[in-house]
């Protein structure tokens, strides 16, 4: 189900600029009433004022179409400069998972190249101030998840979401990051980079908004339920009580997805949005394991080396095991392991080294190490 072999941009100049106009609500009203967009761009202000829903909005619609003319040629020139796709509802490539929203995304500009096999999804999502444990069990998970087939859903944003894309790129996966910004104004710029590995054959970077859409704080939540309706099921990490990643576990319910809460410390800020999920019904999840059983319908064919699948620890010498039980899952600087241990500098050096090369430690920057999930 690639992308790439749909039409022309002049073939979707009227999708475009009602998209600079609309909400996806009003999107959705003027489809039901018109059967293509051209037909709505040119309809008179009676008959929008007629539409249900779009009434008080009518008169604004006309203005703002009348003006749009020179602004919708400079929208598809660097749509085209930028080297981007955009898919509409009307085009079969349209991804499948996206047309049963409530408000389904009538446009979405694109990178790289949606699949069929990228309906087999999770998101994983959480808050940007995140800590060093919450992002290496995202990753782990995206890891894993990857490794049996599975595409990973997030939201680009620091944090969380970075580490989840991350994972399931280090996996040699498929990702797909839904941007709360248009393309020329990418939020974080950090990620750009991210953004670039991703489109270079691991995924998609969508985006409904247009070009010049800033990355404004009530645009998040539009994103979130493109995030949620993308996927089979959403996997929250760690999120403080008023964390947008809440918002998509709530859209994820009210879209009859799953939803996933990765349990932390009663003392964290970051975990109180997840306990209270798992309060409200949220499934506790400790591994992959735990999120694949609620997917029969799947038929993952698990392979043998899958990571993450009851995995044995492999031998630890005794200087490796008494290092591992002075370890914890949030880092710990070297001196502090030297002191707590009671090991020379060689011995501790010499086992930090062995633990990572057996995946079972991982080493922040700073000179600190924590053990990994």
């Amino acid at each position: 189900m690639g992308m790439g072999e749909m039409g022309g941009l002049e073939d979707k100049r009227y999708w475009i600029g009602l998209n600079m106009i609309l909400s996806p609500r009003q999107f959705r009203l003027l489809l039901e009433h018109f059967p293509s967009p051209r037909e709505a761009w040119e309809v008179p202000l009676e008959e929008l004022r007629a539409i249900p829903g779009l009434a008080h909005s009518a008169s604004q619609i006309v203005a703002k179409r009348a003006e749009l003319a020179p602004a919708i040629e400079r929208e598809i020139e660097e749509i085209a400069r930028l080297g981007l796709g955009v898919v509409t509802l009307a085009d079969e490539g349209y991804p499948r998972p996206l047309r049963n929203l409530p408000t389904p995304p009538a446009v979405l500009y694109f990178l790289g190249d949606y699949q069929e096999r990228d309906e087999l999804a999770i998101a994983i999502v959480g808050t940007r101030r995140s800590t060093p444990y919450g992002r290496m069990v995202a990753e782990r998970l995206a890891r894993d998840l990857s490794g049996l087939g599975l595409t990973i859903v997030s939201g680009l944003a620091l944090g969380i979401d970075t580490a989840a894309h991350r994972g399931a790129l280090a996996a040699g996966g498929r990702t797909i990051a839904v941007l709360g910004s248009g393309f020329a104004k990418i939020y974080p710029r950090q990620n750009l980079k991210l953004v670039r590995e991703i489109a270079s054959g691991a995924g998609t970077v969508f985006s409904e908004f247009p070009l010049q859409a800033e990355p404004d704080r009530w645009n998040f939540p539009r994103r979130n339920r493109i995030i949620s309706g993308l996927s089979r099921g959403v996997v929250v990490v760690e999120a403080p009580e008023k964390s947008g990643a809440l918002i998509t576990a709530r859209l994820a319910l009210d879209q009859g997805r799953e939803v996933f809460a990765v349990p932390g410390r009663i003392t964290d800020e970051t975990t109180r949005g997840v306990h209270q999920l798992i309060k409200d019904g949220a499934k506790l999840i400790e591994d992959v394991d735990d999120i694949i059983e609620e997917f029969p319908d799947m038929r993952v064919v698990l392979p043998a080396s899958a990571p993450g699948r009851e995995r044995e620890r492999p031998e630890l010498s005794p200087l490796e095991e008494k290092l591992l039980e002075a370890l914890d899952w949030e880092p710990l600087h070297f001196d502090e392991i030297l002191e707590s241990t009671g090991l020379s500098h060689a011995e501790l050096a010499h086992g930090l080294l062995q633990l990572q090369l057996k995946d079972l430690v991982k080493e922040f920057p700073g000179k600190r190490y924590a053990k990994l999930p």
